[in-house]
């Protein structure tokens, strides 16, 4: 009886392991776009900027202030991984601050935009720019 109990939750820990697997890189979308050009994503989706970057939106936080009595403006937060040969860094970006950041760490050289998240803060409209 305890051996099938062992092999019971065995089989269901590797299930829901591999479920979480699917649904982080298999269940996604992606997208291929170039420097300069304007592309929006969706949680947990990515896009191949020209071969070279991955952008994989991780997830999109409501940090604004809803209530009548607060005294500050808040911002939707956007989480992102970026990929390039084999290196990887976690970007916050903000809808009032930071919206531009300069990745020269980790051999990135790249600035990343935060155009606009949709009134449902559900996508965010990105763009990145290769330094020269």
């Amino acid at each position: 009886m305890k051996k099938i109990r062992r092999i019971l939750v065995g089989v269901i820990i590797l299930g829901l392991l591999g479920f979480g697997i699917y649904k982080f890189f298999i269940d996604v979308e992606k997208y291929n776009t170039t420097y300069d050009k304007y592309f929006t994503l969706e949680e947990m989706d990515y896009a191949v900027v020209d071969d070279e970057v991955i952008v994989k939106l991780i997830n999109i936080k409501d940090d604004r202030c809803l209530d009548v009595s607060c005294d500050r403006e808040g911002q939707f937060k956007v989480k992102l991984l970026l990929i390039n040969q084999h290196k990887f860094t976690f970007v916050d970006l903000g809808t009032l601050e930071p919206t531009l950041v300069e990745l020269d760490k980790i051999s990135l050289e790249y600035t990343l935009e935060l155009i606009r998240i949709n009134d449902d803060g559900k996508s965010a409209t990105l763009r990145i720019n290769k330094n020269s």
